[in-house]
């Protein structure tokens, strides 16, 4: 919800095809579904690294209480952000650091 701000109206959210809901969808509202099924969703970030082109790599750990099933859920994550004039125009999320790093070239 904080990024709201920040991203382009067209942004394209992209899943990887293990995804729950892979592919790619576009706009803003493509954020919300995470929200909803997890409010207290809540990323922690390890890492940040600038790729030298529009791209930003995120690496960091999420958690996430399982409000239904009482299962705390937590892991990696990876993101691959595409910034252009001030804005997240891209967004990429991989289940693990290896393969955001790989899908921004900086393996």
């Amino acid at each position: 919800e904080s990024v709201r701000a920040f991203l382009a109206e067209d942004m394209e959210y992209v899943n990887p095809n293990y995804a729950v809901e892979p592919g790619t969808r576009v706009g803003r509202s493509a954020f919300g579904s995470v929200r909803e099924t997890y409010p207290d969703f809540q990323l922690h970030i390890d890492r940040m690294i600038d790729t030298g082109g529009e791209d930003v790599v995120v690496l960091g750990r999420y958690t996430a209480p399982g409000d239904a099933s009482g299962i705390r859920l937590e892991g990696d994550h990876g993101y691959v952000w595409t910034i252009r004039d001030g804005l997240a125009v891209r967004f990429q999320w991989y289940q693990a650091h290896r393969e955001a790093l790989e899908a921004a070239g900086c393996d």
